[in-house]
């Protein structure tokens, strides 16, 4: 029996260009996407845990229906990440950021791990810590996309921006980044919207990439199979 993958979604509308963590054609297994009501760019990368119920309840949807395991498309879930592996008998992993002690064990000592994430201002230990470790176990070098065009459309209801921009404005960030911190040997990307660019990225700069795209095919390889028997949309 084949396994699903279950998506905990912004209302947001998704990126789902080729390639995209949300387009179903990304995987050789199939996916089951929900959106969690009240949760959005804005609210989550703010840290509003008033959604936090609606992520539970939208959990419990998913592994009724049979997913195999479960993740979310922003990486700044993290902080939901214990409360709603509680609640429920599937594997999860929220946030690519769980990726980064992976990524620490690639590099040699002495360098250190990239995260490039959506908005670096708003991003920080708490989000480490709920990720399962801290920058005093790893060290690590954080940027963001913020004040660009992609930081901007990804906040609105329906963003509508081609690939190319993602990908344009991911690469500024990385070499910023790489300038800034020449140490850095391997990189994670926070946001769902950026395993666009992973490849590009690869090309360019020689390093490893961990991303979203990364995590949910390892989440799948590793969690059990389980029925799915469909059920009714997250109230």
């Amino acid at each position: 029996m084949e396994k699903t993958l279950g998506l905990l979604l912004l209302e947001n509308r998704p990126i789902t260009h080729t390639g995209a963590l949300c387009n179903p054609n990304t995987f050789s297994f199939p996916i089951l996407q929900t959106a969690v009501p009240g949760a959005t760019v804005t609210t989550i990368v703010e840290g509003d845990e008033d959604v936090l119920d609606a992520y539970i309840r939208c959990a419990r949807q998913l592994e009724n229906d049979g997913v195999s395991a479960i993740t979310s498309n922003c990486g700044f879930t993290s902080l939901f990440q214990s409360k709603l592996a509680a609640a429920v008998n599937v594997p999860v992993a929220l946030s690519s950021l769980s990726l980064v002690p992976f990524a620490a064990t690639t590099v040699p000592k002495g360098k250190k791990v990239g995260i490039l994430t959506y908005d670096a201002t708003r991003m920080g230990e708490k989000h480490f810590a709920a990720a399962g470790w801290s920058s005093a176990q790893i060290d690590v070098a954080v940027a963001g996309i913020e004040g660009s065009e992609t930081w901007r459309r990804l906040a609105e209801p329906i963003p509508d921006l081609p690939a190319s921009a993602i990908v344009e404005d991911v690469m500024i960030a990385t070499r910023s980044l790489l300038n800034r911190e020449p140490e850095v040997a391997a990189l994670v990307f926070e946001c769902a919207a950026f395993p666009l660019a992973a490849d590009a990225v690869r090309r360019e700069t020689d390093l490893m990439i961990a991303d979203y795209v990364s995590l949910a095919k390892m989440l799948i390889e590793v969690s059990p199979v389980r029925d799915r028997h469909g059920g009714d949309l997250c109230p």
